[in-house]
């Protein structure tokens, strides 16, 4: 289905902006007027959100989780007693529940439930590279981490295959994917957390960017400019959360 109207509405953003013209939320309230598919893909995108709600309260943390399909009320029940979950999630939070641990494991197998189900249940082709590029990046970054910290990458890494094999046991500075991953060696290279960030950023909105380049009025310009808001809101909120933290130390709090 094409989306005319919808797209001439959107605003041009750029990756450093510092204000919205239009949020994350507007966009989505434009969902009941997509196509059926179409409304699906995107609440694959927000389950993401409450998987991310998932692995704070699993690890004892009442924090608030904005667009998850489910309410930080019915996720608390859940993890209490798992009776009205997806199929996909009940035994891990039926183990979780019986175990009362959450620890780094149980943190990594979270998040690959969510990109197994979403990946293998995603119909639009860009939503669904989207995703497993996400998770290489993810998996990149989690195996930089623990080389970092003197840990084993292989126990940090999600899924299977070649490359998580690779970023696994490989003693390379660059993993040996060097030439299959072009983009390592920008996140080796980002020592500092803020710089870390903003490099994960970029690498994503680069993808998105050369995924849809010749598209024009088709849903997957719209999906990418949702994901490019999903990262925009997340930097903006991130920046405003430091900013408080500097006036609380500022000010003694």
């Amino acid at each position: 289905m094409k989306y005319y109207f919808l797209v001439t509405y959107l605003p041009e953003i750029q990756r450093d902006d510092k204000k919205l013209k239009l949020r994350f939320a507007d966009l989505l309230a434009e969902r009941e007027y997509m196509a059926h598919e179409d409304r699906r893909q995107i609440d694959l995108v927000l389950l993401g959100h409450d998987f991310l709600l998932l692995e704070k309260l699993l690890a004892g943390k009442d924090a608030e989780v904005e667009y998850s399909l489910y309410d930080k009320e019915f996720w608390k029940e859940q993890v209490k007693a798992p009776k009205e979950v997806p199929d996909f999630l009940e035994a891990f939070l039926q183990r979780m529940a019986e175990e009362k641990s959450f620890g780094p494991e149980a943190v990594n197998r979270l998040h690959e439930i969510y990109y197994d189900y979403a990946i293998r249940t995603a119909t639009n082709p860009l939503l669904k590279e989207y995703l497993a590029f996400e998770k290489l990046l993810r998996n990149v970054l989690a195996a930089v981490r623990a080389r970092r910290k003197g840990l084993p990458p292989a126990d940090h890494v999600l899924g299977d295959g070649e490359v998580v094999e690779q970023l696994g046991r490989s003693s390379a500075e660059d993993f040996g994917l060097g030439q299959e991953i072009p983009w390592i060696e920008r996140v080796i290279a980002a020592r500092d957390p803020l710089q870390l960030e903003d490099t994960i950023e970029q690498i994503l909105w680069d993808y998105l960017d050369e995924q849809t380049s010749h598209l024009y009025f088709d849903f997957e310009v719209v999906l990418a400019y949702l994901l490019k808001l999903q990262l925009l809101e997340k930097r903006l909120a991130l920046s405003e959360e430091r900013g408080m933290e500097i006036v609380r130390h500022l000010e003694g709090v």
